[in-house]
C-alpha cells in the first residue's frame, strides 16, 4: 500500500452561538451552546502521527494529522416553544479561514462536514444523520450546514462532524496557498430568515471574541463584564473601548486606548514599580512591565525562572491579546522622551482616565499622544469629577493602583490612582501599589 505523507492542520475552533426567534403569534425561544465550560469548548488540531483524543466535552488535540482523520463537536439547543407547532433554525459553520482545497479531485486534500442528531448529552454516538457528509466548498464566510425542523422542547442535542478524507491516493501537504494545511471556524445557529443572537461578552470564549471584534468592535458594548480565572482566583474585566477615532491613526499616537481594550475592574495584585527608588527609563525600565509581559518573545518568564502575570492567563485568552504600541512618559532625567514600547499588558496612563489631563496638570508629559478611553469618557471623568468611576479594589477595599506615567517633575516617582479616584504621585519602590492592567483584543 502506498504511504501517505502528514498533512499540517493548524488550529479548528468551533463555538456555538446563541440563537433568539419570536415568530408572530408564537412563542419560541432558542439558546444553543457547546456542553462544557469555556476553557474546554474547542477543537485543536495542529502539527503534522494522528494522536486525537476526545473525552467527554474535553479538548481535543492532535498532532501529525493524517488523512482519515475525524471529529464531531457537540452542541444543544434549548428549545421553548409552547405552539406546538414546528420550528426551523439553520445549523451554520462560519469558515474564518482555510486554505483546502474546495473539490474532491484525489490529489487535493479538502474537508468534509455533516450533521448528527444525539439522543442526550451522554451519546456520544449520534448516528441519526440530519445532513450526510458535505465537502466543504469555501475558505471564508458562512456554510449552512443544513437546515433542522422539529417541534420538541427543551434540549436538543446535536453533533457537528469535520472530516479529512483518506482518497486513497497521495494528498498534497499544502493548500492551495502552498502553505500548511490550516482551517479555523466556529458554529452559529441562526433562524430561517437569518436573524440571531449573538453571545455576550460574558458568556462568549475568548477565540469567539477576537473573532467578532475584528468584525465589528462595537459588537460587545462598553462597560460589559467577563470573570477571567488566574491562579484558581475569578477577577472581573470589562471593555474599556471600542472605538479608534482618527487620532489612533496619527504618527506616534499610542494604540492603549485605540480599538478594542479590556481592563481588569479591581486591583489583582499590589507590587512595587521597581525595587529601587527611581523613575529613570519609565515604563520601559521597570520592573512591573517585566513582571506583565516578561523578557522573552514567548512572555512567559522574567529574569529567566518567574512566572509573569501573561503566563498566568487562561491561554485562549493569550491567544486573543493582541500587541499594543505602548507610549509613556518620562521623569526629569536629563535627555529622556517618550517612551514607546510593544506590550501585551500595560498599565493606563492618567489621560486614558482623566478627560482634563494635560502635561501640565497631570505632570505626564504623553497626554497629547493618547485619549480618554471610551469606558471613562461615557462616565466623564476629570481630575475634578466623577473620580469615583476611577476607583479599584483589592480585596474589597478601595486601594490606589500604578499608572504607567512617570511623573514629569521628580526621577523617582510614578503617577497613581488614589482610594477615593483622584491622581497622586507615589515611590516607584512602594510595595503597596495596585496592578490593574489592560489589554486589546482582536
Amino acid at each position: 500500500m502506498e504511504n501517505k505523507q502528514p498533512n499540517l492542520v493548524k488550529a479548528f475552533v468551533f463555538v456555538a452561538i446563541a440563537v433568539i426567534l419570536t415568530a408572530t403569534g408564537t412563542y419560541a425561544f432558542f439558546r444553543a451552546s457547546i456542553e462544557g465550560t469555556e476553557s474546554t469548548s474547542t477543537i485543536s488540531v495542529g502539527g503534522a502521527t494522528l494522536a486525537v483524543e476526545y473525552v467527554g466535552t474535553q479538548t481535543i488535540t492532535g498532532n501529525d494529522v493524517l488523512p482519515g482523520w475525524s471529529s464531531k463537536k457537540y452542541f444543544y439547543v434549548d428549545i421553548t416553544n409552547e405552539t406546538g407547532q414546528e420550528i426551523s433554525f439553520n445549523v451554520n459553520l462560519i469558515v474564518d479561514n482555510s486554505n483546502f482545497y474546495t473539490t474532491t479531485n484525489n490529489t487535493d486534500s479538502y474537508l468534509q462536514y455533516a450533521l448528527y442528531k444525539c439522543t442526550s448529552s451522554s451519546d456520544k454516538t449520534c448516528s441519526t444523520s440530519i445532513v450526510g457528509l458535505t465537502t466543504l466548498t469555501r475558505q471564508s464566510g458562512t456554510e449552512v450546514v443544513g437546515t433542522v425542523k422539529t417541534s420538541e422542547k427543551d434540549k436538543v442535542y446535536y453533533a457537528l462532524e469535520l472530516k479529512f478524507p483518506d482518497t486513497g491516493a497521495s494528498q498534497s501537504q499544502t493548500g492551495t496557498n502552498n502553505q500548511p494545511l490550516t482551517f479555523s471556524g466556529h458554529i452559529t445557529i441562526d433562524t430561517s430568515e437569518g436573524v440571531y443572537y449573538k453571545p455576550t461578552f460574558a458568556n462568549a470564549d475568548w477565540a469567539t471574541i477576537a473573532s467578532m471584534v475584528k468584525t465589528d468592535p462595537k459588537v460587545f458594548a462598553v462597560g460589559s463584564e467577563k470573570k477571567v480565572s488566574i491562579d484558581g482566583k475569578d477577577y472581573t474585566v470589562r471593555v474599556a473601548n471600542n472605538t479608534t477615532p482618527k487620532e489612533c491613526s496619527n504618527t506616534g499616537f499610542s494604540q492603549t486606548a485605540c480599538g478594542f481594550v479590556v481592563e481588569f475592574v479591581d486591583i489583582i495584585d499590589q507590587r512595587a514599580m521597581n525595587s529601587t527608588n527611581t523613575n529613570v527609563g519609565g515604563w520601559p525600565a521597570t520592573a512591573m512591565r517585566k513582571y506583565l509581559n516578561g523578557d522573552t518573545k514567548e512572555h512567559l518568564t522574567y529574569n529567566g525562572t518567574n512566572k509573569t502575570l501573561f503566563s498566568k492567563l487562561p491561554i485562549d485568552l493569550r491567544n486573543a491579546i493582541i500587541d499594543t504600541i505602548v507610549v509613556s512618559g518620562h521623569g526629569t532625567t536629563s535627555g529622556e522622551e517618550n517612551f514607546n514600547t510593544t506590550d501585551q499588558l500595560y498599565l493606563l496612563s492618567a489621560k486614558e482616565i482623566y478627560r482634563n489631563c494635560t502635561q501640565s496638570t497631570c505632570y505626564d508629559t504623553a497626554t497629547d499622544v493618547t485619549r480618554q478611553l471610551d469606558y471613562y469618557s461615557n462616565k466623564s471623568v476629570s481630575t475634578s469629577s466623577n473620580t469615583t468611576y476611577a476607583v479599584k479594589n483589592f480585596n474589597g477595599n478601595a486601594a490606589w493602583w500604578w499608572l504607567r506615567t512617570a511623573g514629569s517633575y521628580n526621577n523617582t516617582g510614578f503617577r497613581n490612582v488614589y482610594s477615593d479616584g483622584n491622581i497622586n504621585t507615589i515611590n516607584a519602590s512602594s510595595t503597596g501599589g495596585g496592578l490593574a492592567p489592560a489589554f486589546r483584543i482582536g
